[in-house]
């Protein structure tokens, strides 16, 4: 009797974690483990192997099946979905934004015959391109964006501030600011007993990295980036004379809906 029991116990656990609401948020971790190219970008981080994600997916899911009667609460939770309102209401479309789409693909109107292939944000190591549309005429462009700073790549990308080549230091010293600031800004905001046992130490190295860099160069840096943000920021318009946004919603340039449907065909 207890052998069925238990059988039945992980057929069910085993059965949410494959077929029910639980794969989902199972996804959901491996995608946010995995990150997304902007965001690896933004951290310099190196995504886990294919590997190491199935693993984690692996420990996830066993740990679901043999805990499954404490984790659902809380997985119905974030599955849940808000009936209290009339059916009859038409559904509201929210639309897509670029943050959702990745790569390089086709966006598609779903409410007439609009289709075009479009850039979201493709990178390489130093530079990237990322899709806008004209808020004046709906208008689709694409902007590249190649970084003033050279960045440390190969066998330099662990070597120490002071040991770096000059021409690979304005982009290590912006990095270790950018983590300092990163990780600041956090601390302000979280309670002291929730702090990430790493923040801490990552401001403590990145100071103790700084400690040496002389304050002409922290203001040469400063003013080469601004320079660069400010001449970026001027190719934002559109041949109409409108402002090109990547933040706002997506709407069809021909009949001005939001219901797209965005299809990648590459990511790099």
């Amino acid at each position: 009797m207890i052998a069925i029991a238990l059988s039945a116990y992980l057929l069910v656990g085993f059965f949410l974690v494959t077929l029910g609401p639980a794969s989902k948020n199972i996804s959901k971790e491996i995608d946010s483990a995995r990150g997304t190219p902007l965001t690896n970008a933004i951290r310099e981080r190196v995504p886990p192997s294919e590997k190491k994600l199935l693993l984690f997916r692996l420990i996830l899911s066993v740990g679901f099946v043999l805990l499954w009667p404490f984790l659902m609460p809380g997985v119905m939770k974030e599955n849940s979905v808000d009936f209290s309102e009339s059916s009859d209401k038409p559904a509201v479309i929210d639309g897509i934004r670029f943050q959702q789409m990745g790569g390089h693909g086709r966006l598609s109107c779903k409410d007439c015959d609009f289709s075009e292939s479009l850039t979201s944000f493709v990178h390489g190591f130093s530079s990237s391109s990322s899709g806008f549309q004209c808020q004046a005429c709906g208008k689709f462009a694409s902007r590249n964006r190649q970084e003033p700073f050279k960045r440390s790549n190969g066998s330099n990308h662990d070597i120490k501030l002071s040991k770096l080549p000059p021409d690979e230091r304005p982009s290590r010293i912006e990095h270790l600011k950018s983590m300092i600031n990163l990780c600041e800004s956090q601390m302000k905001v979280t309670p002291r007993k929730n702090w990430l046992s790493t923040w801490e130490p990552t401001i403590a190295e990145c100071k103790e990295e700084l400690r040496d860099v002389q304050e002409g160069e922290l203001l040469a840096i400063k003013k080469t980036r601004d320079d660069f943000e400010n001449s970026y920021r001027s190719t934002l318009f559109c041949e109409c004379g409108g402002s090109l946004d990547r933040e706002k919603t997506l709407f069809c340039p021909s009949c001005k809906s939001t219901n797209l449907s965005y299809s990648m065909e590459y990511i790099t």
